[in-house]
């Protein structure tokens, strides 16, 4: 019979082909295995590549390899000049299909995007589409769909950024930058893109995180009170056990403790604000508090706020501090 073209083909794949055409195809099937074969490789990329959808510039690159991989083997394996003439069409018929037709989909599915920056002066607090809470630092960047589709949930940032992120296990929830990916279903984190020495650095304040490295540093996963550190010029990623409400102080100004003991309280102190804490005997080592304190811009005024709630006094020298305890009848209340 005569050959069929690649258009037949796409024709059948797309379910266009006339009664006339499926008699012309079934007819070609029957002269021998490998038309059936080759029929099933091309339907069967074909709904690879669409069920993929969106595809990577990377994937389609993959794609294209794969059919032409075919059409190689075939050519080792066949001697004969009319069955390669149509498996070389309709392979490369299916891949302008493919590709166009992948093209169309990224182009009309592609949710509108929105991009927001913070000012240099204030940080910005803002909602996504999926009720998930961000906090962006001065100069931040966020982009994000208008829509989150029914898959990922995915933004990118550029600067530093605190996220509250709505829980929803079918549908994770995805930060990327130029160096690294966090995956999360639902957790609080710090991430921060511009970091000294061209590193990333991502704090988990609640909840569970999972991070991948961009550049084949690996993947992770951190826990409460855990930070990665992303080296981006040694390609590693490092994980530090931190106090990780520091890292998010910039978003609201609050220094947060938690049933922590003085002498815990008196550690965020000595991090944040570069001192060494002495705390004397007379001081209740044992009690736990919990509270916020303001993020003043001198440890003299931290001291004297968190003094009213817990008994103690203080003096210092240069960078030395030293905390007293209070006689009992002087402690006017416990922090709240």
């Amino acid at each position: 019979m005569k050959d069929i073209n690649y258009k037949l083909i796409k024709d059948y794949i797309l379910g266009k082909c006339s009664d006339k055409e499926l008699s012309l195809l079934h007819e070609w099937l029957k002269e021998a295995p490998e038309n059936e074969d080759a029929l099933f490789r091309a339907e069967h990329l074909y709904r690879q590549g669409k069920g993929r959808r969106p595809l990577s510039e990377k994937a389609l690159d993959k794609a294209e390899a794969g059919l032409f991989s075919e059409i190689h083997r075939y050519e080792a394996h066949r001697t004969t000049t009319r069955h390669l003439s149509i498996l070389r069409y309709a392979a490369i018929g299916l891949l302008v299909l493919i590709g166009g037709t992948i093209a169309l989909w990224n182009y009309y599915s592609r949710p509108e995007m929105i991009q927001v920056t913070a000012s240099a002066t204030k940080v910005m607090e803002l909602t996504l589409p999926d009720s998930t809470k961000v906090w962006l630092n001065k100069n931040g960047t966020i982009s994000y769909p208008e829509a989150f589709g029914d898959g990922e949930r995915r933004v990118e940032l550029s600067g530093e950024a605190l996220f509250s992120v709505s829980k929803n296990p079918d549908r994770p929830f995805i930060v990327s930058s130029r160096g690294v990916s966090t995956r999360v279903l639902g957790t609080v984190f710090n991430f921060n893109t511009h970091c000294k020495d061209n590193q990333e650095e991502v704090s988990l304040l609640e909840g569970r995180l999972e991070i991948t490295g961009n550049h084949g540093e690996g993947k992770i996963v951190i826990q409460p009170n855990q930070k990665a550190v992303i080296d981006k010029t040694r390609h590693t990623i490092e994980v530090m056990n931190v106090y990780a409400p520091l890292d998010a102080v910039w978003h609201d100004g609050m220094i947060p403790f938690r049933n922590m003991s003085i002498r815990d309280i008196a550690h965020v102190l000595e991090g944040l604000y570069g001192v060494s804490i002495d705390i004397t005997a007379g001081i209740d080592r044992r009690s736990t508090y919990s509270g916020y304190i303001r993020h003043n811009l001198t440890i003299d005024s931290v001291l004297s706020s968190l003094s009213y709630s817990i008994p103690f006094t203080y003096k210092r020298k240069g960078s030395d501090i030293t905390l007293y305890g209070m006689p009992k009848e002087t402690v006017v209340q416990s922090c709240p």
